[in-house]
């Protein structure tokens, strides 16, 4: 990864991790757009988990959430349990304990953090 690259993957954790899930949103995209080859699957995988914790903060959208989580589990499966720093095997772990919640109707308790080494 490069390091404009890397600069901007954390600048989107960073808005992640302070709830700011649009503003995350817009930098992934971004990466996203400019990356060709099998990672851009991760940036899409990370896209759609933010997109959905912007559903659920902002709209209370359970099924929009669930849609978006199921598409990113789908994305960040193909990677291998750490992937650019990020333990994506944690991150699938709280995202299927969240789905789980949002099935049920139940609000989670707290939204996950990603943590990059």
């Amino acid at each position: 990864m490069s390091d404009y690259n890397r600069s901007r993957l954390i600048a989107a954790i960073n808005k992640f991790n302070r709830k700011d899930f649009f503003q995350c949103h817009e930098i992934l995209e971004d990466i996203w757009f400019d990356i060709r080859g099998t990672t851009r699957d991760f940036y899409r995988g990370l896209l759609h988990i933010s997109v959905g914790f912007y559903h659920l903060t902002k709209k209370n959208n359970y099924k929009g959430t669930l849609i978006q989580l199921t598409k990113a589990e789908e994305k960040l499966g193909k990677f291998p349990e750490v992937f650019h720093g990020i333990d994506l095997a944690k991150l699938s772990r709280q995202i299927r304990s969240i789905k789980k919640r949002l099935i049920k109707k139940e609000v989670p308790r707290r939204l996950p953090k990603i943590v990059m080494q």
